[in-house]
């Protein structure tokens, strides 16, 4: 469903074509695409559209997927100043910057994922916890979208996640998860993401499919105790795109210091 918003800003319109100039920020994962518009002016979000699909690794259905959202949202009538690509995949890995040496990418990630010799393999750096997110990105997506708009900024979904809950966020989270241990639970739909840290430095990260709660459950329990790590006294912090008071009993069965937070989807994490 295409969802306008009112944000009661007239959009900035380009001299050169009339036609209204746009940041254009896509955010892909193995199951769906989100395309979202702001204006140029405000940064105001007043276009969202999310396309659902069956889950997959296959690079040219995705970029079928993208060009099919795109169209949805009669990109071509917009003036996109700005395009993003944060998408996800499990072809990452963390490296302390200490070790880190550029252009050694691929080195570092065939330890985690299979690579094949005309693979491209990048990375981002995330300052807060002072490592490097190295992975593959769809080079065959960004070539298109580079193509289309010529340019493109692009990101892991983990960096972008990361920067913004840890970064962000990060006076509440001290003020909120005292102790050298902390853990972090970022669910959304179907899958979630567990991240434990200790002494502010990466103990434990990895994304998990769930069916149910007891899902979800069961893979920060298991976890925890696999790192040593008592579950029920660990500040967790839960962050989920719903409101479920079943939920927040269920979580506070098992763990004692737990808090949730609330993030209303794919325009909170850009």
């Amino acid at each position: 469903m295409l969802v306008q918003a009112e944000t009661g800003q007239q959009l900035l319109m380009s001299k050169q074509n009339n036609s209204i100039k746009v940041y254009l920020n896509i955010v892909l994962t193995p199951s769906y695409v989100v395309s979202q518009l702001r204006d140029f002016e405000g940064g105001n979000i007043f276009l969202t559209e999310k396309l659902d699909f069956e889950k997959s690794s296959d690079s040219n259905l995705f970029l079928l997927k993208i060009k099919e959202i795109l169209n949805i949202i009669n990109i071509d009538l917009y003036d996109v100043v700005e395009p993003k690509l944060i998408f996800d995949n499990d072809y990452y890995t963390f490296v302390p910057s200490v070790l880190y040496l550029k252009g050694k990418e691929k080195t570092y990630l065939k330890f985690s994922t299979e690579l094949n010799d005309y693979d491209f393999a990048t990375s981002d750096f995330i300052e807060k916890l002072s490592i490097y997110n190295i992975y593959l990105p769809y080079v065959n997506i960004n070539n298109y979208l580079i193509d289309k708009f010529q340019k493109l900024e692009f990101y892991h979904f983990n960096t972008v996640l990361l920067n913004s809950f840890l970064i962000r966020e990060s006076e509440i989270i001290s003020a909120s998860v005292p102790g050298p241990d902390s853990c972090y639970c970022f669910i959304k739909q179907g899958y979630l993401k567990i991240l434990i840290l200790k002494n502010g430095e990466i103990l434990f990260f990895n994304s998990y499919n769930y069916n149910s709660l007891d899902d979800i459950l069961y893979y920060l329990i298991l976890s925890l105790k696999d790192k040593n790590l008592e579950y029920i006294n660990t500040p967790l912090r839960v962050y989920r795109d719903n409101e479920n008071q079943e939920f927040e009993i269920r979580f506070k069965e098992f763990f004692g210091n737990v808090s949730f937070i609330k993030y209303f989807g794919v325009e909170q994490i850009l």
